[in-house]
């Protein structure tokens, strides 16, 4: 009822109202505090109110000229994170659905009288030459009397149509398509957007170009560059002052090329300084014979080596990690390099407010001599006497977990890595298992999968020998509840059953 109080107190002559009258229009409908929050994000006429998604996403962002806006507008939790009031939403909600209704009212009236005008006139034989006309026509219908946003939808038509028209000067994109390009071309790959853009005409630019303007982006990565700015203002976005920090490394295909907006050349291995971190300017050079001489002398790249780090916050947030930095290695460094590298990142978070809690990584052995030595197994490390120490409070039961109790920072093996291990010796022809005397093998669950129904354990036996050694999917089925319920009803299966529940944890 509401709603319909508001679009009959409104006109479509509000529609282009700017500055003054638009401030006062929105005064009088949702209040001083919404007025504050629109010009401070200059938002200051109809039509750009209309183009914006969401108005108190601005609130969000991490700035202390933002606290006293904030304020009046909602509450601010302890935890950082900021609700809006209710009142507030639903004013804004009401006037926001009123002005779309008006624009809706506007946008079908103008079709209509375009339609009654004298000036629109389609032959009959244009139309049975192009059918596709009327379905443009249904289209535009469908547009105005739709409560669907088409805004995408239309852009994309228009840029291929333009596009045709003027094919032999050039064709020209859309920022937006430029955007949902680049996209489908990260996520989908160089096939998916060639087959897409060769039966699609006119609708994509060509590769060269979308990996231009990728390049171009503020998010662009340069190789051995660790982008701490980039990840505060990431942090800032998720409102963490808390991170846990992820390195690990895989197998590439050693290829030199050339990246001109670093002017550096990509696939030689990157030496690292005092500090563990590489060096990114060694592989730049105008000289041919430096390049001849690198290509004779140089390791080349035969790992990519990421480093990630992710903000930790409220339960409620899934936060994705961010990527650090990335560089081609070939695999020769030390535990002491890791050492220094986890250090010097811990350092330069700190120095940006940002508290570095853990690091995790894989079972390599150099990385985990770091961990041990970190963690201070059987010796003293020289964080001992840091001011950052972390004092942990272990439950007097845990006699059999190792770990001293002041800590700069905590380390953790990747528990998908441990797991897939786990499976993996478990499957093994040649290893044997004992835990007291029970044998621990498979043999248990090949005798689930013969004697009970499918529909019990959902098991298969691939599941117990597959082809695929990194399989995580076969460790949760073959440790599911289902599977350790059944277990209980087989002879001679304690052993695998405690196996298979501390896989499990």
């Amino acid at each position: 009822m509401s709603d319909l109080l508001y679009t009959n107190n409104l006109t479509e002559e509000v529609l282009s109202y700017r500055n003054d009258a638009f401030y006062s229009l929105v005064e009088e409908q949702c209040g001083t505090v919404v007025l504050e929050i629109m010009q401070a994000q200059d938002i200051s006429s109809i039509s750009c109110l209309l183009g914006i998604q969401n108005i108190f996403t601005f609130l969000e962002l991490d700035s202390d000229e933002l606290i006293p806006l904030k304020r009046k507008a909602g509450i601010i939790l302890n935890d950082g994170r900021f609700i809006v009031k209710k009142g507030i939403i639903y004013k804004v909600e009401t006037f926001l659905h009123a002005l779309h209704h008006l624009n809706r009212q506007n946008l079908t009236s103008a079709y209509h009288n375009s339609n009654n005008s004298s000036d629109l006139t389609i032959s009959e034989q244009l139309l049975q030459k192009f059918p596709f006309i009327r379905t443009l026509i249904s289209y535009s219908n469908l547009i105005c009397n739709s409560k669907i946003d088409f805004t995408f939808l239309n852009v994309i038509l228009n840029n291929m149509i333009r596009n045709f028209i003027t094919e032999e000067r050039g064709c020209r994109y859309d920022i937006t398509v430029r955007q949902f390009a680049s996209c489908l071309y990260i996520l989908g790959g160089r096939m998916a957007y060639e087959f897409v853009r060769l039966n699609i005409p006119a609708f994509l630019s060509s590769i060269q170009i979308i990996q231009s303007y990728i390049g171009t982006s503020e998010n662009r990565l340069n190789e051995g560059f660790f982008n701490y700015a980039g990840a505060c203002d990431y942090f800032n976005i998720n409102q963490s002052m808390l991170g846990f920090c992820a390195e690990d490394s895989t197998a590439v295909v050693p290829k030199i090329t050339y990246d001109t907006t670093s002017n550096t050349f990509i696939g030689f291995s990157l030496p690292l300084d005092d500090n563990g971190v590489p060096i990114i300017d060694s592989n730049s050079t105008d000289s041919f014979f430096h390049l001849e001489e690198w290509c004779s002398d140089r390791p080349l790249t035969k790992s990519l080596n990421a480093c990630l780090v992710q903000p930790l916050s409220a339960p409620i947030n899934n936060n994705s990690p961010y990527l650090l930095a990335a560089y081609g290695t070939d695999n020769k460094f030390e535990s002491s390099d890791v050492i220094l590298r986890w250090c010097h990142i811990y350092e330069q978070f700190k120095a940006k407010d940002i508290r570095i809690i853990g690091y995790a990584t894989d079972c390599d052995s150099r990385y985990l001599h770091a961990m041990r030595i970190s963690l201070g197994f059987f010796g003293n490390f020289i964080y001992e006497d840091h001011p950052d120490i972390l004092e942990i409070d272990l439950p007097t039961s845990w006699s059999w977990f190792f770990m001293q109790h002041e800590q700069l920072y905590v380390c953790i093996q990747d528990p998908i890595y441990i797991c897939t291990k786990l499976h993996n010796r478990l499957l093994s022809k040649t290893a044997t298992l004992l835990l007291g005397n029970q044998l621990i093998n498979i043999e248990p669950l090949i005798y689930i999968i013969e004697n009970f129904s499918k529909f019990d354990h959902a098991l298969v036996l691939s599941d117990i020998d597959p082809k695929d050694r990194q399989n995580f999917k076969s460790c949760i089925k073959i440790s599911n509840d289902n599977v350790l319920k059944l277990l209980e009803q087989v002879p001679n299966a304690i052993g695998i059953s405690i196996y298979l529940k501390v896989g499990k944890k």
